[in-house]
């Protein structure tokens, strides 16, 4: 026997929400990835024990909204699934608009101070397929609190799906065509 997890899952509906702890994290700034187009602002790595016999990885990353003229943050943009993950382990943060892109910057020690952390991610089956004609799983880089309730947190992804936010999810009965891709790089897929 063994410990089983939290694991919500799929009633057939292609979304698995699990709690995670964070074994480790790294946090960089404008740093492009070798799988992305172009550099986020501010991005995490995270390695999770899942209570499987393996510790998957996680990238939570995005861009800052900032002023064209002066340079400095206005607002979140595509960076607020950061301010979620914080929130989610209760390590909330605020954004200063006084400073720019280059100069914000999580307070020092951040990287320790998100270990041994728990979360709800979610994770979702999508119309990506792999070489053996499977479909990939793919993490949703929005996170809850472990206190969240698991069908309003699968009520906010469907959500997502919805306003085509996010395009690849293989909603239960859909047929999809041949959409293989097996390109990664660092593990993650371009």
């Amino acid at each position: 026997m063994q410990w089983g997890t939290q694991s919500k899952g799929g009633g057939g509906d292609n979304i698995f929400v699990d709690k995670a702890k964070i074994i480790d994290a790294n946090i960089t700034y404008g740093e492009k990835k070798n799988w992305q187009t172009y550099a986020d602002d501010i991005s995490i790595e995270l390695t999770l024990d899942v209570g499987k016999d393996f510790n998957p990885t996680m990238y939570i990353g995005g861009k800052f909204k900032s002023d064209d003229v002066s340079g400095l943050i206005v607002g979140w943009g595509t960076a607020f699934k950061t301010k979620l993950f914080f929130d989610a382990i209760k390590r909330p943060i605020s954004l200063d608009k006084t400073k720019t892109v280059a100069q914000t910057r999580l307070p020092e020690g951040a990287n320790d101070i998100v270990k041994g952390n728990e979360f709800l991610r979610l994770t979702y089956k999508s119309t990506k397929t792999k070489a053996d004609g499977s479909n990939r799983w793919k993490e949703w880089q929005e996170t809850r609190s472990v206190d969240t309730n698991i069908d309003s947190f699968k009520k906010d992804f469907k959500n997502s799906v919805t306003n085509n936010w996010v395009k690849d999810f293989l909603a239960p009965g859909t047929s999809v065509p041949f959409d293989t891709d097996d390109t990664y790089a660092d593990g993650m897929p371009l």
